[in-house]
């Protein structure tokens, strides 16, 4: 399991000095859990029976299988191996273990064990998976066969794990990102690097890839249609949707990902499906899984939208503050009960704390059973005595466990009687076929009969809508054991495919994975017809990466052409653009670009298709396709021309010969002074493709430019050119007496030759106004991503003195931008502030750490940190708020200790957290990159900067990379008295911790955007009406803003207008809305932080059911809404008819009547 905590830079070690170690009693253990009301607690197990508990199954006859480690993480130099599989059972029935077994033991880390039976069980043991029998019955193991080996062994918390049995007759098992797996089958070698999850079925020795990526997926449960859903122990998007085919973030390669169900969630081990009749009814069908960083069981809710899933979390079943209660696992048990496997351990880190550091727990472990009361027990069947009529029966009981193991038991009979459990389900009327237990039967009994399969695929419309997916993929995987262009075969394949034109999303997914496993036109077409219906996030990715996928082995087949090629595309623009757009290769920008050539497409087709063939082509195409627009279809303006402006920016691919054909076009300086608009377009063009053809005519229209900003542009299309003549006319025009015209040749010169420019910013930076200072920090900045210029600048600014506060802005843009020690200690020097630097020594952090447990405040603290001036929000988020550039806090109070949050704010690059370790990269043109790789191939890398911007850098273009700095900048606290940063790391240690700084469950809007005062927008406002500002005027700029973490949104953070003198103060804000599909959203103002008897009076006189939220009103007044721009009243927000797609909503709140914060809540088809 994952061992690493978040938090930030440095919070990686945030245990190391932890000496709180409690008594490990689990008396006391259970006195400090908070559970949810109308559940218990009860110690079913805990050691000297068990120790570490890793993995834990039930089998048939109700045996809770533990793999237990005492060895994990590392086993000592002369240890021995012992690990164990041990085998718990309750015999009376009164909730607590009363047998144990060992059923193995001599392993070494056994992450996983799966029983097949009261008798056998797969069993991962390091590299390998075994298969281990009790042939004698007497509860040890006495034979073992190596099922499987090869697997990667490069981490112990990453190795094979997480073993279950799917409905379908195979076995699943996942695998995390530092492992490389290369495993020898029958049928070849399978390959997995990294993350994701193996599919084997035991009666073939079939395996296969299921889906790819994640970081450390320690869940994995199937729903009753055969869904599967996934956690992820060191990532933070809660629960995951994957199907076949699927890749998530991580996975090696990769270049495009599928999200999780709930943004900005903690980080959560383990997964199980709630069902049976123990459990409340509302709770049915409700994930479980576990924050064992914070110390919670946690559940959440689903709900099938489109080809997809909404989750919600919901309020915890366990929470505590013991800080050795970690919940790993979690499993429904015989009786209906939950029963939670606890490692517990103080200390869970695997690599940040020494293996064998004398403070981690090898000894201890529990399991604890959480049941209700005042609900009774289910009962429990006998699978092995039951007649198969009575096992059929079973296949649709409401607990999930005693359907798979009738399944299971099913199988097994059919291993020694195929024919007559065959006849037998194929005679079972009383089986539901609007589910799909008949389908997962033919599916995993060998004899079925085509005629079999294809009666259950012709009934897929009769089946419940959630079952029709898993239907198809049924028999899609089935008819494999036909040979390839066998009429079975092709029969079951027309049929799925046709289903990518279904008008029920789920089925257009299945269809569309399912055609990418094919090469054929019919395939790619069926793909395509997906397009024509609306298309979520997950039914985007499925299409993308199957027209990518089909295209390579044609191409592979073809001698390099693209599929487009021989395809008719006649009056279908927009399909082929996406196809061009998914396969990214100039094969099939050739098919898009030759339709623009023709002239017989209009311009809403070259608006589709010139942004692909821009993205896809090589310098030749774009040069055409720049050709075609400025000469034959005489474009004047920039706009068109955007999508190759973007490409070159993005890899610096320029078009081919477009210097000769502006030269054609433009004549001389009038051309450009007589038409701003075109002017513009010509100055972008030469300054990012470098035309040096226009290099007179642009120095000779830069006097007679009609305004500043279009001066500036010129300017900058000249310095761009890095000609002589064209480097001496910037500098004489950094001379000029125009201010304007001054700055833009500095600006310039400093984006382009940074040496030549220090003298000018120096200078502006000790002597210029406000407005240049800023600016000229901005340059700096910049500069210094130049090899060699920040000990040139560290040199010239210790000539000259700072003004202290330009320097303190300086420092920290110089720091978000990697700057070097000599020139921070340049800064420092010149601006005099080496007094106002807080000094890391143990007497600091034990004073600030003292104060903070005496006096801090978090709520002073939390104001500290929304501070826009230390960048904390911009940076980090807390849950689904903020920025992503370093790690999410959403629980960094309840992984990390004060002194090590004191380090990290004092000394970022201390230690840098796993995950955020940046990378400091040399280009071939001497600049200095900085920043998180967030994604790698053999072309290029991906990072992601200190300001939030990713950026792609060709593999070919650099020459030199090595470990960087923490994006998070030393010296941030500085301007910070010793009681703000008290305040501030009380804050932080309270997150995750304590309940007031928990992000709770409910599903609140936490990011916003609120409207940015300018004159202009003040202008506009008065000579109009609010309508405008939900009406995209530009005047209208908007700013990001986020939540309190009690999920408020304080006034004061928003900008005030008054549209009149007699009117109130008023601010601005907007949120989006993204549905799947066509749905309802239902937004409502709670009212967070009110006194209980300011509630008490607003509320209704009905206590709230689970889901809804109390004290509901209407919304505050003084509230008024837009709905994508119509004016909406408020009332209607309660309850929203929106089609699928991107939404937004504004909001004027009028200040006099709401001067407090306001808390806003999304339910229905939406997440926040």
């Amino acid at each position: 399991m994952s061992t690493t905590i978040p938090g930030l830079s440095g919070i990686a070690n945030a245990q190391n000095d932890l000496t709180d170690i409690p008594v490990p009693d689990p008396v006391a253990e259970k006195a400090a859990m908070n559970v949810h009301d109308g559940a218990a607690v009860n110690l079913f197990a805990a050691d000297p029976d068990i120790a570490k508990p890793i993995q834990m199954n039930f089998d048939s006859t109700g045996g809770l299988w533990i793999a237990s480690s005492e060895i994990y993480p590392q086993i000592r130099p002369g240890e021995v191996a012992n690990d164990k599989i041990i085998v718990l059972r309750d015999t009376d029935g009164d909730g607590v273990c009363d047998s144990r077994k060992v059923f193995a033991d001599g392993l070494l880390i056994p992450t996983g064990v799966l029983p097949d039976g009261p008798h056998a069980a797969y069993i991962v043991d390091s590299t390998r998976l075994l298969y281990m029998q009790d042939t004698d019955h007497d509860g040890r193991a006495d034979k073992s066969t190596v099922v499987l080996s090869g697997f990667g062994t490069e981490d112990t918390h990453h190795l094979v794990h997480t073993l279950r049995f799917g409905p379908d007759g195979c076995l699943y098992f996942n695998q995390s990102i530092y492992i490389h797996s290369h495993i020898d089958t029958p049928d070849g070698s399978r390959h997995l690097d990294g993350g994701g999850i193996w599919r084997f079925r035991p009666s073939t020795n079939e395996l296969e890839v299921f889906c790819k990526g994640f970081i450390n997926p320690w869940g994995h449960s199937f729903d009753s249609a055969g869904e599967s859903f996934v956690t992820d122990g060191a990532f933070f998007e809660g629960i995951n949707y994957t199907f076949p085919d699927a890749v998530f973030a991580t996975s090696p390669g990769a270049t495009r990902w599928l999200s999780g169900l709930n943004p900005g969630s903690p980080k959560h081990c383990g997964l199980e499906i709630l069902s049976g009749d123990h459990i409340p009814p509302d709770w049915s069908g409700s994930l479980v899984t576990s924050d064992f960083r914070s110390h919670r069981v946690c559940r959440f809710t689903l709900k099938p939208s489109a080809s997809g899933y909404l989750s919600r979390q919901q309020p915890e079943i366990i929470t505590t503050p013991h800080v050795a209660f970690r919940p790993i696992d979690a499993r429904m048990g015989p009786d209906g009960a939950l029963y939670v496997a606890d490692w517990y351990n103080p200390i869970i880190q695997h690599g940040e704390v020494d293996f064998r550091d004398d403070r981690r727990d090898r000894t201890h472990g529990r399991i604890w059973r959480v049941s209700f009361p005042d609900r009774p027990l289910d009962h429990w069947p006998d699978f092995a005595a039951a007649s198969l009529e009575e096992l059929r029966d079973m296949l649709s009981d409401s607990s999930l466990a005693t359907a798979q193991f009738a399944r299971q038991e099913i199988w097994k009979r059919a291993q020694q009687d195929p024919d007559n459990v065959l006849a037998a389900v194929r005679t079972w009327t009383d089986l539901d076929d609007s589910s799909n237990e008949r389908s997962w039967l033919y599916e995993a009994i060998p004899g079925a009969t085509f005629e079999d399969i294809w009666g259950q695929l012709q009934g897929v419309d009769a089946k419940q809508p959630k079952f029709q997916r898993t239907a198809l993929r049924s028999a899609w995987r089935t008819r494999l054991r036909w040979p390839a262009g066998s009429q079975q075969r092709q029969q079951i394949e027309s049929f799925v495919l046709a289903q990518a034109a279904s008008p029920i999303a789920a089925n257009r997914l299945e269809a569309v994975v399912s055609a990418g496993q094919l090469d054929s036109e019919t395939a790619f077409a069926a793909v395509l017809s997906a397009t024509q219906h609306d298309i979520d996030d997950p039914l985007d990715f499925a299409i993308w990466q199957s027209l990518r996928a089909i295209d390579t082995r044609f191409a592979d087949q073809q001698s390099g052409q693209s599929i487009l090629a021989s395809m008719d595309w006649t009056n279908r623009p927009a399909q082929l653009a996406f196809a061009v757009s998914a396969i990214a290769t100039p094969a099939s920008a050739e098919t898009a670009l030759s339709m623009i050539e023709s002239g017989n497409v209009d311009q809403a087709a070259i608006e589709a298709l010139l942004p692909a063939v821009a993205a896809a082509g090589n310098a030749q195409q774009l040069g055409r396709a720049a050709r075609t627009l400025l000469v034959d279809r005489d474009v004047r303006t920039i706009a068109p021309l955007m999508p190759l402006i973007d490409r070159t920016n993005t890899d610096k691919t320029a078009p081919a010969g477009i210097g000769e054909v502006l030269a054609t076009i433009v004549s001389g300086p009038g051309d450009l002074t007589d038409a701003p608009a075109w002017a513009t377009a010509v100055a972008t063009m030469v300054k990012t493709w470098k035309i040096g053809e226009l290099e007179s005519t642009i120095e000779s229209a830069i006097p007679t430019a009609a305004d500043s900003q279009l001066r500036s542009q010129l300017i900058e299309a000249l310095s761009a050119l890095d000609s002589p003549s064209s480097i001496q006319a910037v500098n004489e025009l950094a001379g000029s007496d125009d201010p304007a015209t001054r700055l833009a040749a500095i600006r310039s010169i400093a984006q382009r030759r940074p040496g030549a420019a220090i003298g000018h910013v120096v200078r502006m930076l000790a002597t210029g106004p406000a407005a240049e200072q800023e600016m000229t920090a901005d340059l700096i900045a910049q500069m210094i991503s130049r090899k060699g210029v920040s000990d040139a600048l560290a040199a010239a600014i210790n000539k000259v003195s700072l003004d202290p506060d330009v320097a303190r802005k300086l420092s920290r843009r110089v720091q978000s931008a990697g700057g070097s020690e000599a020139l921070m200690a340049a800064i420092t020097a010149s601006g005099k502030l080496e007094q106002a630097t807080w000094k890391l020594t143990p007497e600091l952090v034990s004073r600030i750490t003292d104060k903070v447990r005496s006096h801090g405040s978090a709520a002073k603290g939390e104001q500290i940190y929304r501070q826009s001036s230390l960048q904390c929000v911009a940076c980090h988020a807390i849950g689904t708020a903020g920025g992503l550039v370093g790690p999410n806090l959403i629980s960094i109070g309840g992984s990390a200790q004060i002194d090590y949050i004191i380090e990290s704010l004092i000394d970022p690059s201390a230690k840098l957290k796993e995950g955020y370790t940046t990378l400091s990269l040399l280009s071939d043109e001497g600049q200095l990159i900085n920043g998180i790789v967030i994604g790698r191939d053999e072309d290029a890398v991906r990072m992601r900067l200190a300001d939030g911007k990713e950026v792609q850098i060709d593999a070919d273009s650099i020459e030199l990379e090595k470990p960087g700095k923490s994006l998070m900048p030393a010296g941030l606290v500085d301007p910070l008295s010793e009681s703000d940063l008290v305040d501030l790391v009380a804050f932080l240690s309270a997150l995750g911790r304590s309940a007031e700084f928990t992000v709770s469950a409910e599903p609140m809007v936490r990011s916003f955007e609120t409207l940015v005062y300018t004159p202009e927008a003040n202008r506009r406002l008065n000579r109009t009406s609010t309508d405008t500002v939900a009406g995209g005027d530009p005047a209208m700029q908007w700013r990001s803003v986020t939540t309190t973490v009690n999920g408020t949104l304080p006034m004061s953070d928003l900008d005030q207008f008054q549209q009149h003198r007699q009117t109130p103060p008023t601010s601005f804000i907007r949120f989006p809305v993204n549905l799947q599909a066509d749905g309802n959203v239902q937004i409502d103002f709670p009212r967070i932080g009110e006194t209980s008897t300011q509630q008490a009076a607003a509320s209704d006189a009905d206590s709230p059911k689970e889901g809804e939220f109390p004290n509901e009103t209407g919304p505050p007044e003084g509230i008024e809404a837009w709905v994508d721009g119509r004016p909406t009243p408020t009332w209607n927000l309660k309850s929203l008819a929106l089609a699928a797609g991107d939404h937004v909503i504004v909001l004027s709140i009028d200040l006099s009547k709401h001067p407090g914060p306001l808390a806003i809540r999304m339910n229905g088809d939406a997440a926040p």
